[in-house]
């Protein structure tokens, strides 16, 4: 039997039900509204375009008909953190074509939880290019986005489903039983500490290897000192291990939170990398003051023609805006600027929030296309305000 395709559901309820299906490339496979349009007839409509991976709306939070969807036809819930605007929505379907507000607000809803997960997806493709898993792309897609396990934890489901524990996660996931979320918190931890236990086992021969010096010690120790010295000494000697033993430890585990944070870093540079042609970096600034700006400023070589992604563009120095007025024109912002420093400053600023954003600690990444499109209406404004206040003063 032939895989059904994947499919994101955007959902705009009321009297009038509309709703669209689209795949994971954003192929448009079906669009329609009508009045009084309940879930026994909605739901086989969406089965017989393939399989609901993904139910989205287009407000802040969830109306119940898109829950129960959701809940109906086992898939995922997604949703914007801010009721979408209609500006937004038009933006998001550029050339689609829909017949009523109904179906835009549907079919925006899908369009925009795709951007959503785009990030996501290219990760994954990275994956599937550089470990040649073509062939098991869609049940990764599944597992991943629908089911939110991590990359590697899908693979080994799909890969190793002869294991006991496989085959209790897999068919809970498949079968879409009542308990699935508790069963996917279980596998994880029991995954973490099937991790934990092979470190334990690798320390815990360490242990016993400096277990056994010390009892070494102990005996050329009671052959060469006086009963009377014994105790005091030994103890000694059992405190000096025991502290080094700790110091290893502790060495270890710093270790392999080093370890780890290298393989997200090189993950992370990896899909930079890889997007250069289709993306922008952006370099990162907790904010605009002069610590800050020193402690960064040689790691992110900032010069001309960079964009900055500031989390606090509030917080300035007058050193660190001589520094880079000149080299930077825009600066994208988490934490809202006030009218104040936005009038003082030179830069057009742009609010991060309005685009899909993948972040390190000291560089970001942003589709070029999507910059281009806000830059340009931000741009406009800027200047249509600039030159309101150059009449005002003339």
């Amino acid at each position: 039997m032939a895989k059904q395709e994947l499919l994101i559901v955007g959902v705009d309820p009321g009297t009038t039900v509309g709703y669209a299906a689209i795949d994971f490339e954003g192929n448009v496979k079906q669009v329609g509204s009508g009045k009084d349009l309940d879930l026994g007839t909605l739901i086989p409509k969406l089965i017989c375009l393939g399989k609901p991976l993904i139910i989205a709306s287009d407000k802040q939070k969830n109306p119940d008909f898109v829950d129960k969807l959701a809940v109906k036809t086992g898939a995922r819930v997604m949703c914007p953190g801010y009721d979408l605007k209609v500006s937004e929505k038009r933006e998001l379907l550029g050339s689609y074509e829909t017949k009523n507000h109904h179906e835009t607000d549907a079919l925006a809803s899908a369009v925009f939880a795709l951007k959503k997960i785009r990030p996501l997806l290219n990760k994954i493709n990275i994956f599937i290019e550089h470990y040649k898993k073509e062939g098991i792309k869609p049940q990764l897609i599944e597992f991943v986005v629908g089911k939110e396990l991590n990359i590697r934890g899908a693979v080994e489901i799909i890969e190793e489903p002869e294991k006991e524990e496989v085959k209790i996660i897999k068919e809970v996931v498949e079968e879409k039983r009542l308990s699935e979320k508790d069963f996917l918190f279980i596998y994880k931890k029991f995954k973490d500490a099937k991790r934990d236990i092979f470190l334990l086992k690798e320390q815990n021969t360490k242990l016993k290897e400096q277990i056994t010096a010390i009892k070494k010690d102990y005996e050329y120790m009671f052959k060469q000192i006086s009963k009377s010295q014994l105790d005091k000494k030994m103890q000694s000697l059992l405190n000096f291990k025991e502290k080094r033993i700790r110091f290893f430890d502790n060495e270890l585990k710093k270790k392999q939170d080093e370890i780890k944070s290298m393989q997200n870093e090189i993950t992370m540079l990896i899909y930079f990398l890889s997007n250069t042609n289709s993306a922008l970096l952006l370099k990162k600034l907790d904010n605009l003051g002069l610590n800050e700006f020193e402690k960064k400023g040689k790691i992110l070589n900032i010069k001309e023609g960079d964009i900055l992604l500031v989390k606090d563009p509030d917080i300035i120095s007058e050193k660190t805006i001589d520094e880079i007025k000149g080299r930077i024109n825009i600066i994208l912002y988490k934490k809202p600027v006030s009218k104040k420093i936005e009038s003082k400053l030179p830069f057009i600023f742009i609010d991060a929030n309005r685009l899909v954003i993948e972040e390190n600690n000291y560089f970001g990444m942003v589709n070029k296309e999507e910059f281009e499109i806000i830059k340009n209406k931000t741009a406009l404004l800027h200047k249509i305000v600039e030159d309101y206040k150059k009449e005002r003063l003339a």
